[in-house]
């Protein structure tokens, strides 16, 4: 017995769903990368084959230091004298502050100690260093 198929109604691919989906995907990811990036700078990080990853970065205070010698608290340029002021302000709210401390490879050390002098005299003696892992 043979049955007729009626094949006047064709599968068809709904891209809306898809679509919808594209669009949240970018967005999620738009705001992902944001969080991120926030407060580095592009510089030249020094290089260090044993060095680790720490777990608890991105709750530290980030301070960087370019090539010239030019300070930032996280990306906005500020005097040694002002970056004091700013991380006694930050300690004032979170007690327990630590210290990021980027700074690029062409840097002069002395520039390094004088921040890490300030950051003493403000009550601050947890520092991490930024460096780059090369890859085997």
């Amino acid at each position: 017995m043979n049955i007729p198929v009626d094949n006047s109604d064709d599968a068809k691919f709904v891209m809306a769903p898809m679509i919808d989906m594209v669009f949240l995907l970018l967005v999620f990811f738009m705001c992902a990368s944001q969080l991120s990036q926030t407060q580095s700078l592009p510089m030249e990080i020094p290089t260090a084959t044993k060095a680790v990853v720490p777990t608890e970065r991105p709750n530290r205070f980030v301070v960087n230091i370019d090539k010239d010698g030019n300070l930032y608290g996280g990306s906005v340029p500020v005097e040694l004298a002002d970056l004091k002021t700013m991380v006694l302000e930050y300690k004032a709210s979170n007690p327990n502050i630590k210290i990021y401390l980027r700074a690029d490879q062409n840097t002069a050390h002395k520039a390094v100690r004088k921040v890490m002098g300030a950051m003493g005299e403000a009550g601050v003696d947890d520092f991490i260093f930024g460096a780059f892992i090369p890859s085997e």
